[in-house]
């Protein structure tokens, strides 16, 4: 469990910050889904924080859903609202047609490989009205590989290629100095096996997608859903003093992709749709 907790403790700490950013509004009084709740930590968080009429957290993965039921049963006090979590398929949530009025996405777009089949499921599982609030670290960024832990150089599958990325993160990772991060030890703290030597590209490892922002706008349109909300923020961008030049290089047509660091969204399923 060592390696679990350890992570939940480190994905724990920035949930305030990553719900600082949306409004309060979102989550009170109403039914929410939060996709990808992974161990559950943004479901048990805004169910102790703010008040939810209902709370249900979805992934695709049966232990961690475990490991959230088991979070919930070890809350105290437990929440004041229901909460449930529930395993899904690729292709489906075990949830009703319009039975959410908020779905959470954070930290999970860039790992979905079918992005249209799930903003299809966003729109069936909305009520007219309802919304998605995402928070997502696009494929183009400066670090959009989440390899950041082997190799932390900003762009680096742009300017080294795909291949060559994947044999570097194998040959570091053997390496005795490499410190592992809490998703590479087992429970007793070990080093786990290196996984590196499986992949060569992105798309056989399966772990994020290349969706780029552009052609999620595309799915979103085909998707009976619009922007409330679309906002760029860049590499740096938590920095005082540099915020507003980042912003500046992450809405640069054409290269603002490739500056942008993370995007918060907010989308809307139109009011009178089914």
């Amino acid at each position: 469990m060592a390696k679990v907790d350890s992570y939940q403790e480190w994905r724990n700490s920035g949930l305030a910050t990553s719900w600082s950013r949306f409004s309060d509004s979102d989550i009170d009084g109403r039914d929410v889904l939060d996709f990808g709740c992974g161990n559950g930590p943004l479901t048990l968080f805004l169910a102790a924080t703010r008040k939810p009429r209902s709370i249900v957290g979805v992934d695709l993965y049966a232990d961690a859903i475990a490991r959230a039921e088991a979070a919930l049963a070890a809350m105290v006090p437990p929440p004041a609202a229901p909460v449930a979590f529930r395993t899904a398929s690729a292709d489906r949530m075990p949830v009703d047609d319009d039975s959410a009025d908020t779905i959470l996405a954070f930290d999970c777009l860039e790992h979905v490989m079918e992005p249209e089949a799930v903003l299809a499921e966003w729109a069936r599982v909305l009520r007219p009205g309802g919304k998605v609030l995402i928070e997502w670290f696009p494929f183009a960024g400066p670090h959009g590989p989440h390899m950041d832990s082997l190799i932390p150089l900003p762009w680096a599958h742009h300017i080294f290629g795909q291949r060559a990325l994947f044999e570097t993160c194998q040959h570091l990772y053997d390496d005795a100095a490499f410190q592992p991060r809490h998703w590479d030890l087992d429970a007793d703290g070990n080093k786990l096996p290196n996984k590196w030597r499986q992949w060569r590209s992105f798309a056989a490892q399966g772990y994020v997608n290349e969706l780029t922002t552009s052609a999620f706008r595309q799915m979103v349109a085909r998707n009976n859903l619009e922007f409330v909300r679309f906002e760029r923020f860049g590499l740096l961008s938590n920095r005082p003093g540099l915020e507003r030049f980042t912003r500046i290089a992450a809405n640069l047509p054409g290269l603002g992709e490739y500056f942008t660091s993370h995007v918060i969204i907010e989308l809307r399923k139109a009011a009178g749709s089914s």
